[in-house]
């Protein structure tokens, strides 16, 4: 289309044409097996992506070192022979696509520990730990230095073999083995690999070089770097600039831009409520201090952000990450019809999933990472009068899949608008992209054919007389209100308090410092720390030592940063004891102390599930299905999309 005319020009590096400037950012996926295999999962799900019309894969971690193991990450590896073979099953289900793949290339560093790596200490620049690690790294010799670089360009002469159109050197983030030497932060040096800006980038350098003499004058080798650390005595922007030109001069074909270091994971991985493209004004300047290609990252989750960026001269190609988890047809909806992507939220459930290594996922996209059970999905053999109960997320994706296989669907919803608990969601600050996600359910489920119905409340009496032939049961959940809460003199839910239910006064109490107590606590105080008159006191009241424990994304930082810039007040450890009036006693380190002049409690105590109806209809003889039993946004839809895919 006219309008992306810059984001679907094709774009030469070194011996690679790609057929647009949309890239795909290197994301973790977990879905090799344990020993480093390409599986079918992995195969299915880079297969979508090329066929969704992007222009080339990154393959993220592809280590260099048996004995580097990156955590519980289930990452390839190009450091044997066999390895070869096993990636080229891969490279070949891409380029059946059209699409063109790089292997980025990785050594984890501190990030590879002793008790993933036969208790072999993890090697970095300098004995400096990383918090996010908390293992003590070994410096490395400088004879072992060199046996590195010889690694990496070996493992790009496999990668080359394996069919691969690209390498990408990671050297970025204050991550990984090269991104350790080159941030002061980390290298604390005092030979040729340290102290100075060069001999930070020696080894980066060394690496380059190495493999641009092991791979040829025109094989496209990428450099992933930051463009500053973000952080008091690290990298700098005007550092990142120089850096550039050395990767260059050393034979670098592409630098691939990113952002931050380890300890502000929120510029590596950023939330929602980040600005969209946000790394540009980085990516011109070091971009006018190179004369090679260069591409950025940065929360680039709509098509006119990347087409933007490139339009300004930002950049030459753009690197799309999560927004191609969410949706894999991305580069092809944005030519047809751009309101049609599945839009992705930044709620970084893909990133927390892995770190925790448990499934990947997306919340918005139940099929991310189960493509080989959407690719055997099957219309209906037999067409069901299906009535869906709720519509929230369960609800609207379990009636959309439903109705697109061909069944009867109507779903049915007692409040005057739909979205349930997403709709909720999206009132805090930073949180209002997840309104994009509840539009893109409601549209997704008409144009399937779903009859909705609003401010209608589900019987037995009425699923009966219509005779359904399912009952699919997605509601039910509520705020909890804890007995001991019922003297306050106001008494809300969290619930309530967001969606404006209630009228909130001026000392305001909420008790409950998890994820939603918190959220809350962001809307309700006021945005300043000016304390004016209309300023609302908040205090939260959390019994762990730690707010928000559940949230295991960067968002959790950003949000604790905005309660204590806004001056909300935080007990943690503290046990509500009574609640009379105005006053909460509560104990804290053994200790009962009091606030008075409450004038409303905020119940964020957390959520119970009473619906009776799904007992109601099995009792009326009706067949029924509970989508979940909890308001988890977060799962609700791969909830729904496992019950159909299995079930109708």
């Amino acid at each position: 289309m006219k309008q992306f005319e810059h984001l679907y020009a094709p774009i030469t590096v070194g011996s690679m044409t790609v057929r647009n400037r949309i890239f795909m950012a290197p994301m973790s996926t977990h879905l090799a097996d344990t020993q480093g295999r390409v599986t079918e999962e992995l195969l299915a799900y880079y297969a979508a992506r090329a066929s969704g019309g992007v222009g080339y894969i990154t393959i993220p971690s592809v280590l260099i070192e048996k004995l580097s193991r990156y955590g519980t990450y289930r990452n390839v590896g190009l450091f044997e022979e066999w390895q070869v073979g096993n990636l080229k099953r891969l490279t070949d289900t891409v380029h059946a696509h059209g699409a063109c793949i790089g292997a980025q290339l990785l050594h984890p560093a501190i990030a590879a520990p002793s008790s993933y790596n036969e208790g072999r200490q993890p090697v970095a620049a300098s004995p400096v730990e990383a918090r996010a690690y908390g293992e003590l790294p070994r410096p490395l010799t400088i004879p072992e230095i060199r046996t590195y670089v010889r690694l990496f360009a070996e493992a790009a002469g496999r990668a080359r073999a394996a069919g691969f159109d690209a390498v990408e050197i990671h050297s970025c983030h204050r991550h990984g083995l090269l991104g350790s030497f080159l941030s002061p932060l980390h290298n604390k040096r005092i030979d040729a690999y340290g102290g100075s800006v060069e001999n930070r980038a020696r080894m980066a350098v060394e690496v380059i070089r190495a493999v641009r003499e092991l791979v040829g004058a025109e094989f496209p080798i990428i450099v992933r770097m930051s463009a500053c650390d973000e952080e008091p005595g690290g990298q700098s922007l005007t550092e990142g600039m120089y850096i550039a030109r050395l990767f260059e001069r050393a034979g670098a074909s592409m630098i691939h831009l990113s952002d931050g270091s380890l300890d502000i994971p929120w510029k590596t991985t950023a939330p929602s409520g980040t600005p969209q493209g946000f790394n540009m004004d980085y990516a011109a300047k070091i971009r006018r201090a190179v004369h090679i290609p260069l591409g950025v990252v940065g929360r680039i989750n709509e098509p006119w952000v990347g087409e933007l960026l490139l339009e300004q001269d930002a950049c030459d190609a753009v690197y799309v990450g999560r927004a191609l988890i969410c949706d894999p047809d991305f580069p092809n909806k944005a030519r047809r019809d751009p309101a049609s992507i599945r839009p992705c939220i930044g709620c970084l459930r893909c990133l927390a999933a892995v770190n925790a290594d448990e499934p990947f996922g997306c919340t918005v996209n139940p099929e991310a990472g189960r493509e080989l059970l959407v690719n055997a999905l099957r219309p209906a053999g037999e067409r069901a009068r299906i009535l869906v109960a709720g519509g929230g997320p369960g609800g609207l994706t379990a009636a959309a899949y439903a109705a697109e296989r061909g069944h009867d669907v109507t779903l049915m919803e007692q409040e005057a608008r739909l979205g349930g608990q997403m709709y909720l969601a999206a009132f805090p600050p930073c949180k209002q992209e997840i309104a994009k996600a509840s539009g893109y359910m409601i549209r997704r489920a008409e144009e399937a054919g779903v009859k909705i119905l609003l401010n209608t409340k589900v019987t037995s009496e009425l699923a009966k007389k219509e005779k359904y032939d399912l009952v699919i049961v997605a509601a039910g959940s509520r705020n909890l209100l804890p007995r001991f809460l019922s003297g306050a003199s106001q008494l809300v839910t969290a619930r309530d308090a967001l969606e404006g239910k209630a009228s909130v006064g001026r000392n305001v109490v909420i008790v409950g410092g998890g994820p939603v107590g918190c959220e809350t606590a962001d809307y309700l105080i006021h945005p300043h720390l000016d304390l004016g008159a209309r300023s609302r006191q908040v205090t939260l009241i959390e019994m762990d030592t730690v707010l928000a424990r559940e949230e295991r994304t960067s968002a959790r930082s950003l949000l604790i940063a905005r309660l204590l810039e806004k001056g909300c007040r935080i007990l943690t450890g503290a046990k509500v004891l009574s609640v009379e009036g105005d006053k909460i006693i509560y104990e804290q380190n053994g200790v009962q102390q009091m606030l008075t002049g409450v004038d409303t409690v905020v119940s964020a105590a957390g959520f119970t599930y009473e619906n009776p109806l799904a007992k109601e209809l099995a009792a009326a003889g009706l067949s029924v299905h509970v989508i979940t039993e909890t308001p988890d946004i977060q799962t609700a839809a791969a909830k729904a999309f496992e019950f159909v895919r299995q079930n109708l």
